[in-house]
């Protein structure tokens, strides 16, 4: 009896359970790899709404513990805010002209537009 091994039910029910624990591993992490995706892609962030085009964190100097200054972009004006435990300051605030261009390339094409070399 020392030498017995599992046949019929016993088998299947340990290679069922097997089977179980492994799709459940693939589902956590297919799970994982699409929350890790959404982090990266700012999808999270689109999806609960804290996504604003008008309202946008430009810089942030840290001061001290819990201090810091924080440079805000709302629509077309600059604002800096001094922010602590207990409240939020404006300190300064600074119109802006001209949108912000997105990156160097849309820079460089407004420019050759503008102004066409001779």
């Amino acid at each position: 009896m020392g030498n017995a091994t599992l046949t019929g039910a016993g088998a299947g029910l340990g290679l069922a359970s097997l089977k179980m624990v492994a799709a459940l591993l693939i589902i956590l992490g297919l799970i994982f790899l699409a929350l890790n995706l959404l982090k990266r892609y700012g999808l999270t962030a689109r999806l609960q709404g804290r996504h604003s085009a008008t309202l946008r964190v430009e810089d942030r100097v840290s001061l001290g513990p819990r201090k810091q200054l924080v440079v805000v972009r709302f629509l077309n004006k600059l604002l800096v805010l001094g922010v602590t435990d207990s409240g939020i300051n404006l300190i300064a605030e600074h119109q802006s002209d001209h949108e912000v261009t997105p990156d160097f390339q849309t820079a460089l094409d407004k420019e050759n537009r503008e102004d066409p070399p001779s």
